[in-house]
């Protein structure tokens, strides 16, 4: 038994309505039509509608019998007319209406654009309704308007954008071109002379490839253009987009040619360096060895005022390296075990001959509770104390210097560093306010009469200063003109590993420098006379039997005729250099037991520098001017690691 549906049969009798209404086969006409169409009464009430027309107004709404106009609410009008439903037009005129686009919401808030065509429809000449036939054109018209907006976009921008075929001819150029060639002043010329010549051969292969050309530079008038080319592949062409790098450039060759001084300077100031510490070597190294033969006073005292001058020539090329190392940020510290009492004693050894000619007396203060051993960098912590005390002893007439080490308290948490106090005071001629602010800075001294009367670069202070900083420290003075100065640095060391029986690596001992080693066999691999020697003047007072060789294939064709010690090894000789005579030794050595102990004698003295002498295969590496302590000590130290 079938049970009675009303709804159901309410929409079959609505369906056979509509049939009866349009017939059965424009009703299947309708169904497949992809525009929204209405049938209206007379009355402008809707009497049928096909599938796509329900589906735009909601699938679930029954609008049959609804006004269309209370439905889509549209009006027209003319310049002179009331605006009018364009359905009560067509009743009154019996003509086509149009309405080209109307913004309609829907009930659920959605909004379309459609396009209205009202038809009459007539039986027998009456007009009985009409037929409304709805494009939707939310899609289309958007699609539109996305293709305007971004040619407006291409067209508004102010860089070049510009479009080819495959042929290579110019289908679009915006604004933006225009301006440019403007600017250029080559309006007349053609589009060709922005772009570079290979310009057909750059579309082909974009086109062919199917990937982008990126960034080309092309110069024209005093402009440079990056032009990035962009293939699209489905309308075969090709777009040009242009970017102004003319600053970018500018700024680039400006930033090359920076780097290309700074290269140059650092290039001369190594060569400066080796080329001064060579004749340096031979000064220092021949006064000292006159300071050791019978001489009268009078020649003892020349001898004296000749290792002090070139030992001032020595701290102003130092100061110079350092000073170049700080501006380019290359300076490094080292860590390594530190003797304080060491390291003080043997600045204030080195300057107990200035001060002791001015009658000055060099105290040292070194609290109780301050360690004996740390880790640091001994070489920049003698520096600085060396700077500092050397300047105190310059300025001062009459009176003390004072060189005060303490310990101070509350450590960062986290952190296992020591921080020491340092005190450098003088009784000398003192400051103004106004000078010590001046102080720390490159070349500056106290005024310019300072310079003229007790020399100096005014690079001193302001490298304690970097160095101080780098030490995680800070550098103060307090100083009163006629009163004297007061110096005034922390430091961050490490605690010291105790090892046993170690040793100081700060051992210059000025007191011990007629020691010998030992009767060893040296090579001395250099090219130049004087260095030559100072070096065998140098070994053969330490007890050494030395052997020359002028350049590194000779001492290369030695070490295979002869068994020695040690090698002292010059970097810069002809023929074959020391790095290279390092690497052919070390080469032969390769599978043997044997290594034999190579020292590198260098004049250059950057950190770069000494990394190449390591990765050559060198074991140690001493910076000209050569003198007998450091000789000395240096050559224990390498027996002390072949033996261990």
């Amino acid at each position: 038994m079938s049970t009675f549906n009303p709804s159901t049969s309410n929409s079959r009798s609505k369906t056979q309505k509509s049939r009866l209404l349009v017939g059965e086969e424009t009703s299947l006409i309708l169904e497949a039509v992809p525009e929204a169409i209405f049938f209206l009464d007379h009355d402008n009430r809707i009497l049928l509608l096909n599938p796509v027309a329900q589906q735009l107004v909601g699938q679930t709404r029954d609008v049959i019998g609804l006004g269309f106009h209370d439905l889509i609410g549209c009006f027209m009008s003319g310049e002179s007319e009331v605006a009018q439903c364009p359905f009560t037009r067509m009743v009154d005129t019996g003509e086509l209406v149009v309405i080209p686009s109307h913004f309609w919401d829907r009930e659920d808030g959605t909004q379309f654009e459609l396009s209205l065509s009202f038809w009459p429809k007539t039986q027998q000449g009456v007009l009985v309704g009409g037929m409304v036939v709805v494009r939707d054109l939310t899609d289309t018209m958007e699609i539109q308007r996305d293709v305007q907006r971004a040619a407006r976009l291409a067209e508004d921008a102010p860089n070049p954008i510009v479009e080819f075929d495959a042929t290579g001819a110019m289908l679009y150029a915006n604004t933006g071109m225009l301006n440019v060639m403007a600017q250029c002043g080559l309006l007349e010329a053609g589009i060709e002379v922005m772009f570079p010549a290979v310009l057909p051969a750059m579309l082909q292969e974009c086109l062919t490839t199917n990937s982008a050309l990126m960034r080309v530079e092309h110069v024209v008038a005093d402009r440079v253009i990056a032009w990035s080319l962009f293939p699209l592949e489905e309308l075969k062409l090709v777009r040009a987009y242009g970017l102004d790098i003319t600053s970018d450039v500018a700024l680039r060759r400006a930033k090359e040619a920076a780097e290309e001084s700074t290269r140059a300077k650092d290039i001369f100031l190594a060569t400066m360096s080796h080329e001064l510490r060579t004749p340096m070597n031979g000064v220092l190294g021949c006064a000292q060895l006159l300071k050791d033969t019978s001489l009268t006073d009078q020649q003892r005292e020349l001898i004296e005022t000749m290792h002090r001058s070139a030992d001032a020539l020595l701290t102003l090329v130092n100061d110079i390296l350092d000073f170049s190392k700080i501006e380019a940020g290359k300076m490094t510290l080292e860590v390594a075990d530190v003797n304080l009492g060491s390291l003080i004693c043997d600045v204030t050894t080195l300057m107990e001959g200035l001060a002791s000619r001015k009658g000055l007396t060099v105290s040292v203060q070194i609290d109780p509770d301050v360690p004996e051993e740390f880790r640091g960098d001994p070489i920049r912590l003698r520096q600085i104390l060396f700077n500092l005390v050397g300047n105190a002893i310059k300025f001062t007439e009459r009176g003390r210097v004072t060189v005060t080490v303490s310990l101070k308290q509350g450590r960062t948490e986290g952190s296992d560093s020591v921080v020491l106090q340092w005190r450098i005071q003088d009784t000398g001629i003192g400051m103004t306010p106004e000078q010590q602010v001046r102080l720390f800075r490159a070349y500056a001294q106290a005024d310019a009469s300072t310079t003229r009367k007790f020399g100096g670069t005014g690079l001193g202070l302001m490298i304690c200063h970097q160095l101080v900083q780098l030490m995680g420290g800070a550098i103060t003075v307090e100083s009163s003109i006629g009163q004297g100065s007061t110096f005034a640095y922390t430091t961050n060391l490490l605690p010291a590993i105790h090892r046993d029986g170690s040793t100081s690596s700060l051992g210059t001992d000025q007191r011990s420098m007629g020691e010998q080693v030992g009767l060893l066999r040296v090579l001395v691999a250099d090219d130049n006379e004087i260095n030559q020697v100072v070096a065998c003047k140098y070994l053969q007072k330490l007890g050494c039997h030395v052997e020359i060789a002028r350049t590194g294939r000779e001492a290369v064709e030695a070490i295979t005729r002869t068994t020695y010690d040690v090698v002292l090894m010059d970097c810069e000789m002809p023929d074959m250099d020391g790095y290279e005579a390092t690497r052919e030794i070390r080469l032969r050595e390769d599978g043997t037991m044997s290594h034999l102990p190579i020292m590198a004698l260098t004049g250059h003295a950057s950190d770069e520098d000494a990394q190449k002498c390591h990765q050559a295969g060198m074991d140690k590496v001493i910076t000209k001017p050569l003198t007998l302590p450091i000789l000395r000590a240096s050559l224990r130290e390498l027996l002390q690691q072949a033996n261990s």
